[in-house]
């Protein structure tokens, strides 16, 4: 899709479900005049009339999609921009991450852990972060249960304290138990190759995909295939350094 691209795609999708432009403004409750102006550029609709186009010319989404494009630089719907939200429309979720175990399965010690050498603020904004996150898998199992991959290093367990250790290698042990994690391992001295940031990729049940990864400055989504594209690859190479699952929980159970 190129900048600009929804007064071309309006005025195809028109004419492809042979309407006129008095005809397709009759059907959305628009004037003739601003499907004119929409057309040609001039100005542009809002969302909920997008919408209404949408339906009436049948384009199953694409239409706002381009829409999206056009007016915030993303074709990512705005709840799509949401991790917290994206999780909660995932079909299926792969955790990449080179240094520490993913958010959404750490346990309590581990995140509290993870806030405290980050800094997160007082003892009280620490454990109200520790109770969000050690939350967060059994909200989304409840809500949509995902299937989790996870592909992490062993040494993101073996540098912690004995008794985060444990606690750790047991809460993942207890989360593959259920069928819908899996963990894979990558042994010690391997390398992510290419891993450079922890990321995600999305499966969405409609059928969209969409990968988020980590940066100094903040959260990046990736919509566009090049980007997408290329996380999804790193899933599959970091699989490729990765022990099999079965003999992840076995690296598990010795830790305990």
């Amino acid at each position: 899709m190129t900048e600009h691209a929804f007064p071309s795609n309006l005025t195809k999708g028109r004419e492809i479900a042979g309407l006129t432009q008095r005809q397709l403004a009759s059907r959305v409750g628009a004037a003739a005049s601003s499907i004119c102006r929409w057309e040609s550029g001039k100005s542009t609709p809002r969302r909920d009339t997008v919408q209404r186009l949408d339906d009436v010319l049948q384009l199953r989404g694409r239409l706002m999609r381009v829409w999206e494009l056009d007016t915030s630089g993303t074709a990512l719907a705005p709840w799509m921009r949401d991790i917290e939200r994206l999780e909660e429309r995932a079909e299926s979720i792969e955790l990449v991450s080179a240094l520490m175990v993913p958010g959404p399965l750490q346990s309590p010690q581990y995140a509290r852990m993870v806030f405290e050498e980050g800094l997160a603020g007082t003892d009280r904004e620490i454990e109200r972060l520790v109770a969000h996150r050690c939350g967060r898998y059994e909200y989304l199992r409840a809500k949509n249960n995902p299937t989790i991959t996870a592909i992490f290093p062993v040494t993101a367990l073996s540098w912690t304290p004995a008794a985060v250790k444990r606690e750790q290698a047991a809460h993942l042990l207890s989360l593959t138990a259920t069928g819908k994690v899996r963990v894979n391992l990558v042994p010690e001295g391997t390398l992510l190759t290419g891993v450079t940031s922890p990321f995600i990729v999305f499966h969405l049940a409609d059928g969209e995909k969409v990968a988020s990864s980590d940066h100094v400055a903040g959260n990046v989504l990736h919509d566009d295939s090049t980007g997408y594209d290329r996380l999804h690859g790193l899933v599959k190479r970091a699989l490729e350094c990765a022990l099999p699952a079965r003999q992840s929980s076995r690296t598990l159970g010795d830790l305990l």
